[in-house]
C-alpha cells in the first residue's frame, strides 16, 4: 500500500493543471511568457483568475497527497513520501517529457499537510510580505517573490527542528528545500549554458531568483 500510494501521487501530480487551463484559452504555456508549467506564468499569460485557479489545483496536489494518504492509515513516513512524490510529479512529470513547474505551490500544500502551525506561522510570513512587496510597491520589484518562497522552504524543516528535533517531518521539509533548489539550478540549464555567460552569474540567478539567462537578457519573458 505504501510504495502504490506513493507512485499514485507522483502519476497523478504529473497532471499540469495550468497547461490544461491554459490549452482551454489556446494557449501553450511550454511557448509562451516565461515558458514555465506554472500558476504565475499562467497570470501572466492568461489572466489573474485562471492562474489563481492554476496555482491553486497545483497546491492541492501537495496537501492531497498527505491527506489522503493519512485518511488511508498509513504512517508519517509513508504521508510525507506522498507528499514529496507529489513535488517530484509536478516539477518531472510524467505526462509532461518529464519538464514541469518549479512546485512552489504543490511544495506549500504540502508543508501545509504535514505541520500547517510551522507551515501558516513561520513558512507564510516571508511569502506573505513579498506578495504585499508586489501589490504596493510601484514599480513592482521582480524579485522579492522567488526569494521569499526560497526562504519559505528554507523556514518550514528550520521551524519543524527547532521545535520537534530531528524527525520525520523535519527531514522531509528539508528534502523539499532540496528538489526546489535541484529544479531551479537544472531547468533548462543546457540553453544557458550554451550562451556562454559566467557559470557563476547562471547558477546564482538560477537559485536565488529562480531566473534563467535568457530570461536575464530579456530573450524570455520573466
Amino acid at each position: 500500500m505504501p510504495f502504490l500510494a506513493i507512485a499514485l501521487s507522483y502519476v497523478l501530480s504529473s497532471i499540469s493543471f495550468p497547461w490544461l487551463i491554459a490549452r482551454m484559452y489556446g494557449v501553450d504555456l511550454r511557448t509562451t511568457g516565461a515558458r514555465k508549467l506554472g500558476g504565475s506564468n499562467l497570470v501572466k499569460t492568461v489572466g489573474v483568475v485562471p492562474g489563481i485557479t492554476g496555482g491553486v489545483l497545483d497546491g492541492l496536489k501537495g496537501l492531497a497527497a498527505v491527506l489522503i494518504a493519512r485518511a488511508l492509515g498509513l504512517s508519517l513516513e509513508a504521508q510525507l513520501l506522498c507528499g514529496l512524490a507529489a513535488i517530484v510529479g509536478q516539477m518531472w512529470p510524467l505526462f509532461h517529457r518529464f519538464d514541469g513547474g518549479r512546485a512552489n505551490a504543490t511544495g506549500w500544500g504540502f508543508a501545509i499537510a504535514a505541520d500547517p502551525t510551522a507551515a501558516f506561522l513561520f513558512m507564510g510570513p516571508p511569502v506573505y510580505l513579498a506578495v504585499a512587496a508586489r501589490l504596493l510597491i510601484k514599480p513592482r520589484p521582480t524579485r522579492v517573490l522567488p526569494i521569499a518562497a526560497l526562504v519559505s522552504f528554507v523556514v518550514f524543516p528550520v521551524a519543524v527542528l527547532a521545535r520537534d528535533g530531528a524527525t520525520a517531518t523535519a527531514f522531509a521539509g528539508s528534502a523539499a528545500f532540496v528538489l526546489i533548489e535541484v529544479r531551479r539550478l537544472t531547468a533548462g540549464l543546457r540553453e544557458d549554458l550554451a550562451t556562454g555567460a559566467p557559470i557563476g552569474r547562471i547558477l546564482t540567478n538560477r537559485a536565488l531568483y529562480d531566473r534563467s539567462e535568457l530570461q536575464v537578457r530579456g530573450v524570455v519573458a520573466i
